[in-house]
């Protein structure tokens, strides 16, 4: 087996198994080990001429061997394209990120080998092995997606190729964009009409050969949420027989492309299955605008919040929506509003029992007068912020700048533990300090936990932001703001946001806090 795998061009690097293979390259598992601790990353070797044959293809086409060895240079320098693409997207949350790269000349014949370092995760395609995802961890694709659309509209850049083959997940739940082996800069893509990528997902003026932008990507996840909503077929495949054929599937391709309007997913709820369709249009015009709009629509799905559209912007089909039924939205969301006002007066109140307490405290005891307006301060601000219940135009807004925020710092924690000082032993508990001196991250093994589990503890400024507890493949993640838990991902996978009506959820949120503060003790 090891004799199979190629020796890594980074001496610290270990390349330990394969993990993937592609038309363009092979990818390996590779490990580095400091001081007892293990860190893994992804070595993608993508070799040119990929075969013998390729080679000889091409010197029968060419005059000579120089001009065998330049039509080479110029894919190597398409692949070297690539890799400054993924540079861009460096930090990322939502992009794969690109570590380094090597590319090395054979010395005795026409031949590059190109290797590239990347950020060691989880393929789409193993994270979705025998389980099923639901609909609200498909729309939480859907948004990580657009936001890396997003990402790719800002530079002029379309990927031109999604497909779940290139969807990774980290250990922290996001979903990531991959592989931008065929992306170029939009002004070279509009010039040259290149016809690439896979026809399962591609939109239908690309597949046509005629000028397309960036729609064709939102076309394209649309595709990718279609299917995974409909029973892991593509649109026009029958969901009752077991064998599809060839046949099956060309018709099918044949039929969307010819611009038959695609049924609703079979899985997907009605106003989810509107949002895919439009994301789907076969004319560009009829598509959301951005991925910005797309993903809008995405969150105000997911945290159960009314999608208003205007006339010219439904799907292809769709019935105007009549005005009892805007009346009854306008009922609920006053209903809605007022209920928030009378939280807001009650945690007020609440607030000024506490303010007079903490008054008596100080009173007491000047020592505590710093220690009373922080915690003052904090309460305030945790009893009357309405985006912990979602009661408010801007709270889906606040939320995921807050998460957003929460795995920029954990990334950031991850990518700098070597450099940490490290106090304690394996088996037990370690602690990781900064140069500051500061506690940044707790791992607690299961023999020193109380559930036996393992315990990490990430911390900011000297408080928790994120605690990851997993034993095994199962892993449960929690994501705190000023103390309170505003996001679990449970060992299914299923995403639980504010819910202060669950009892679960409060009550675990309150063990972890508590244990990562005896961590520090």
């Amino acid at each position: 087996m090891d004799r199979e795998l190629p020796v890594s061009v980074w001496p610290e690097w270990r390349i330990i198994e394969k993990i993937g293979e592609g038309s363009f390259g092979k990818v390996y598992k590779a490990q580095r080990t400091e001081k007892g601790h293990s860190f893994y990353s992804a070595i993608k070797i993508i070799t040119i001429p990929s075969s013998k044959s390729e080679l000889n293809s091409v010197q029968s086409e060419t005059e000579n061997e120089h001009s065998t060895r330049k039509y080479f240079e110029n894919v190597v320098e398409e692949c070297i394209q690539e890799i400054s693409t993924m540079e861009y997207f460096r930090g990322n949350s939502h992009i794969v990120s690109v570590e380094d790269f090597k590319v090395v000349e054979y010395l005795d014949e026409i031949g590059w080998d190109i290797s590239i370092r990347m950020e060691f995760l989880t393929s789409f395609t193993d994270y979705c092995a025998g389980r099923s995802l639901t609909e609200k961890e498909t729309i939480k694709l859907g948004i990580d997606l657009c936001k890396a659309l997003e990402y790719c509209r800002q530079l002029k850049i379309i990927h031109r190729d999604i497909k779940p083959e290139n969807i990774f997940v980290s250990r922290f739940g996001d979903f990531k964009l991959g592989d931008f082996g065929i992306a170029r800069e939009l002004e070279r893509t509009m010039s040259g009409l290149s016809k690439k990528g896979t026809y399962s997902y591609m939109a239908p003026e690309m597949y046509r050969g005629d000028p397309y932008d960036g729609s064709v990507d939102i076309y394209s996840l649309g595709i990718v949420l279609y299917k995974i909503m409909n029973r892991n077929r593509l649109p026009f495949l029958s969901l009752d027989k077991q064998l599809i054929t060839y046949r099956d599937k060309e018709n099918a391709l044949n039929r969307r492309m010819a611009g038959e309007e695609l049924p609703a997913p079979a899985e997907a709820g009605e106003e989810f299955g509107k949002i895919i369709r439009k994301a789907c249009a076969y004319n560009s015009t009829e598509r959301y605008a951005s991925p910005r709009e797309f993903r809008k629509d995405l969150e105000a799905l997911y945290e159960g919040r009314h999608i208003r559209r205007e006339n010219n912007s439904k799907v292809p089909g769709e019935v105007k929506q009549d005005e009892a039924y805007d009346k009854r939205a306008r009922i609920r969301e006053k209903r809605r509003k007022a209920k928030a006002r009378t939280r807001r007066r009650i945690a007020i109140a609440v607030v000024g029992v506490v303010c007079v307490c903490f008054g008596v405290s100080v009173y007491l005891k000047d020592l505590f007068e710093d220690t009373v307006r922080s915690q003052t301060e904090k309460m305030v601000h945790a009893l009357t912020s309405e985006d912990y219940q979602g009661d408010t135009e801007d709270a889906g807004e606040e939320f995921s700048t807050s998460i957003e925020k929460i795995k920029e710092r954990a990334t950031t924690i991850v990518n700098e533990l070597p450099s940490y000082r490290t106090e304690g032993q394996e088996g037990q508990r370690i602690r990781y300090y900064n140069k500051k001196g500061q506690i940044m991250k707790v791992l607690v093994y299961p023999d020193f936990s109380e559930d036996g589990l393992y315990e990490e503890y990430y911390y900011w400024n000297g408080a928790l932001f994120f605690a990851y507890i997993w034993e095994g493949n199962k892993a449960n993640l929690y994501y705190y703001r000023d103390g309170m838990l505003i996001r679990w991902i449970d060992e299914t996978g299923a995403c639980h946001d504010n819910e202060t009506d669950n009892k679960e959820y409060i009550e675990r949120g309150d063990k972890y806090w508590s244990r990562s503060i005896e961590q520090l003790q």
